[in-house]
């Protein structure tokens, strides 16, 4: 996803729009395409639902993951919004950093499943996020999809 004009820091791009599904769900329609079976369009609210960019989205499932990105989506009552974090040149592309967290050992081989090129020179060479500790109280239902 491009911008179509110059955005001032702040500002709000669009919301991420979608079906808003409980994890069970989510985890139950994965994955839609077998020859890519790490993608969805899942954004995770963190509250046990997630939303379904794939199922009445918009182009905000479009945007593309950078370890350092211009944009961030923000949570504002389970709604997701996507604003930028800097300035933005007309026809740059829009970014935010997934972040995305699975459970387990980082090994080699589940880094380069999600690998990033995103070009940053702060790249981590993956889509995941950096490792902290969580409690088995806060693990992520997506785990599931790793085995």
């Amino acid at each position: 996803m491009f911008a179509t004009r110059e955005l001032a820091p702040g500002e709000l791009v669009c919301e991420y729009l979608g079906e808003r599904i409980p994890w069970d769900e989510a985890l139950r329609r994965h994955p839609r395409d077998p020859a890519h079976p790490d993608h969805t369009f899942y954004f995770d609210l963190g509250d046990g639902t997630v939303i379904d960019g794939a199922v009445g989205g918009n182009s905000a499932r479009w945007i593309n993951h950078a370890c350092r990105p211009n944009c961030e989506a923000e949570d504002h009552n389970g709604r997701i919004f996507i604003l930028t974090v800097q300035p933005i040149r007309a026809g740059e592309e829009l970014s935010i950093d997934y972040a995305l967290f699975v459970e387990g050992r980082h090994t080699r081989e589940l880094r380069q499943r999600y690998a990033c090129h995103c070009g940053s020179p702060e790249c981590r060479r993956t889509m995941l996020a950096e490792r902290r500790r969580r409690s088995a109280k806060a693990r992520n239902p997506c785990d599931a999809l790793q085995d």
